[in-house]
C-alpha cells in the first residue's frame, strides 16, 4: 500500500540517517514513487528546517536536545511538515519585498522562508541562529546583506542568547520581524520553554516596525514556560487551516489579524 505524502516524508526523515548522498534512487524504489516525487519530499522537509539537501540526497540538521517537551516538539515538527512549509511560503512570498530589512528568528518554521527568498534583491537579513545564517549564506544572492548576532551559543539550539545578542537587536531598526514559538493559548498567550531565548525575542520585537508571528496549528492550545509576545503587539499571525475555529475566533476577538493558509499533504 502506497504511503500518503506526509507519512512517507516522516519515514524518509528516518531513512536519511541510514543512507549515503546518492539516496534519491534508493528512496524512489523503496516507496514506489518517481525520483521527482522524492525530490519534492526532500524539498518539503527542507522548508521546515529539519534537513539540508545535498547533491543526490540530504542530511539532517542536528535537532535540539535537553529542553522541556523536546520529544513532543520533534513529533509535532514531523507531523506539521506541510503546515510549516505553507506558512513559510506565504510569509516569504507575500510579506518580503526587494530592499526590505527583516529579522528571521531561528525556528524551523521561520528558517523555511529562506528557500522562497532567493529571487529577492538587496535584502538586509538579521538572525540569531547559526542554522538560519548558514541557509541564508548558502542560498541568498550576493546583493543580500546578512547580519548575525553574537553572544553565548546555546548548544541545544545553536542560537545566540545573552546580553550581547540582546544589545545587537536593540541597536537595530528593521521593517519586519518573523518569529515563531512553542505554544499558543487564548489564556496563556504565545509562549516558549527557554527564558534566554525569550529575552532575545523580546529584543527583536522592540526593534521591529511590524511583528509577524508564524504558528502552525499543532501548537494551538499548548502552553510553555515564558510569555513571548502580547497579542496586542502582533501585526499579523499566520497559521494553517488545521487551527481550531474557536481559537481563531478568540484571537480575532482580541484584535489579532490572522491569515489562515491552506496546505497539501
Amino acid at each position: 500500500m502506497m504511503l500518503k505524502p506526509l507519512d512517507r516524508r516522516q519515514q524518509i526523515l528516518k531513512d536519511i540517517d541510514l543512507l549515503d548522498d546518492n539516496m534519491i534512487p534508493t528512496l524512489s524504489q523503496k516507496y514506489g514513487v518517481s525520483e521527482m516525487t522524492i525530490r519534492r519530499d526532500l524539498q518539503a522537509l527542507e522548508e521546515t528546517g529539519v534537513i539540508r539537501r545535498t547533491y543526490g540526497g540530504a542530511v539532517r540538521w542536528p535537532q535540539p536536545i535537553g529542553e522541556p517537551m523536546v520529544v513532543a516538539r520533534e513529533k509535532r515538527q514531523l507531523m506539521a511538515t506541510a503546515q510549516k512549509g505553507a506558512i513559510a511560503r506565504y510569509a516569504a512570498s507575500e510579506l518580503v519585498s526587494d530592499g526590505d530589512s527583516i529579522i528571521l528568528e531561528g525556528s524551523t518554521t521561520v528558517t523555511g522562508m529562506v528557500s522562497h527568498l532567493t529571487d529577492r534583491h538587496d535584502l538586509t537579513v538579521m538572525t540569531n541562529s547559526l542554522y538560519t545564517a548558514e541557509e541564508l549564506r548558502r542560498r541568498m544572492p550576493r546583493s543580500a546583506t546578512l547580519l548575525c548576532a553574537g553572544g553565548i551559543i546555546r548548544p541545544e539550539s545553536s542560537t545566540f542568547v545573552g546580553p550581547v545578542a540582546e544589545r545587537f537587536f536593540r541597536a537595530l531598526h528593521v521593517k519586519r520581524l518573523f518569529l515563531s514559538a512553542t505554544g499558543l493559548a487564548l489564556h496563556g498567550g504565545i509562549t516558549d520553554p527557554q527564558m534566554l531565548e525569550t529575552q532575545v525575542k523580546r529584543a527583536m520585537i522592540e526593534s521591529a516596525g511590524e511583528v509577524i508571528v508564524m504558528i502552525d496549528s499543532t501548537k494551538f492550545g499548548m502552553r510553555s514556560l515564558t510569555p513571548v509576545i502580547d497579542f496586542s503587539e502582533i501585526t499579523l499571525l499566520i497559521t494553517d487551516e488545521g487551527a481550531p475555529d474557536e481559537i481563531l475566533r478568540g484571537l480575532r476577538d482580541r484584535g489579532v489579524s490572522v491569515v489562515v493558509v491552506p496546505f497539501k499533504l
